[in-house]
């Protein structure tokens, strides 16, 4: 073969080359634009997980709706004005439809630290997490002491008369990722429903990477809990069953948690 025809083909066979690397680059351009498009590429910013299973629990759950009437948090006269069945009174004497354990907690989407719309119902999972529920404000001592032994080990909490000594394992497994622990702030410091600047102030002051921190806008969670105490802390299942529907405190349901996990063990 001669010495052009050589050149020839070698060029050629470069030429087919860049084709199909071309070719190849637009196809997987055009998948990701696709994708992103579809919101299969839409990772969470904090890392939190995206659940697989979360339109089957919002089919099948008994608190799906939230727009009044019927739904959670709205007025109610008998049982039957309410989606779950539970009309129930609250300390100022106003009935609304009141969640219960054994109930789905009711979808809820929110912005968190990084400024992102979270759907809680990505916490829902297959690998069978706990999750821990934190309803709190920003001008609620107990609510920085905790969120203090969290994410700085501080032991100021461990003086107060609630307090178990038997909690230190609930710290280990939100930090060893074997439950998830998620806050949600509805007041700001002044007693002013929560903005944005709510929670990233509250994410400077505690980084713990591990726990997404939600914005209550409008207190629309609020009225569904109702917590007379704070933090209100309930725990739910991976599949978003209430176990403890908690309006004050954080005792039964870390009592709940670790009772399971003793069982489990």
């Amino acid at each position: 073969m001669s010495p052009k025809i050589q050149k020839y083909s070698r060029m050629h066979k470069i030429g087919i080359k860049i084709i199909y690397l071309i070719i190849s680059l637009i196809v997987l351009s055009s998948l990701i634009f696709t994708s992103n498009l579809n919101g299969l590429n839409n990772d969470y910013e904090g890392d939190w997980p995206k659940s697989k299973n979360k339109e089957n629990i919002i089919e099948n759950s008994n608190t799906n709706k939230m727009d009044c009437p019927y739904g959670v948090g709205c007025e109610c006269i008998l049982d039957s004005d309410c989606i779950n069945s539970n009309c129930q009174t609250d300390l100022r004497g106003n009935s609304y439809c009141a969640l219960q354990n054994g109930d789905t907690f009711p979808p809820f989407q929110a912005v968190d630290q990084f400024n992102e719309i979270i759907d809680i119902y990505d916490f829902s999972n297959s690998d069978g997490k706990y999750i821990l529920l934190e309803m709190g404000t920003a001008w609620c001592s107990p609510c920085h002491s905790l969120a203090s032994w969290l994410s700085w080990d501080e032991q100021g909490i461990k003086s107060k008369p609630f307090w178990r000594d038997r909690y230190d394992e609930i710290k280990k497994m939100i930090e060893n990722g074997d439950v998830y622990f998620i806050t949600v702030l509805y007041e700001d410091e002044f007693r002013d429903n929560a903005n944005y600047d709510t929670i990233y102030e509250w994410y400077n002051t505690y980084p713990d990477d591990s726990i997404p921190i939600l914005l209550d806008k409008n207190k629309q969670l609020h009225s569904i809990i109702r917590p007379t105490g704070i933090p209100a802390i309930t725990l739910l299942d991976s599949d978003m069953k209430i176990i403890n529907l908690s309006s004050r405190g954080f005792n039964q349901s870390f009592d709940k948690l670790l009772d399971i996990m003793k069982e489990i063990d």
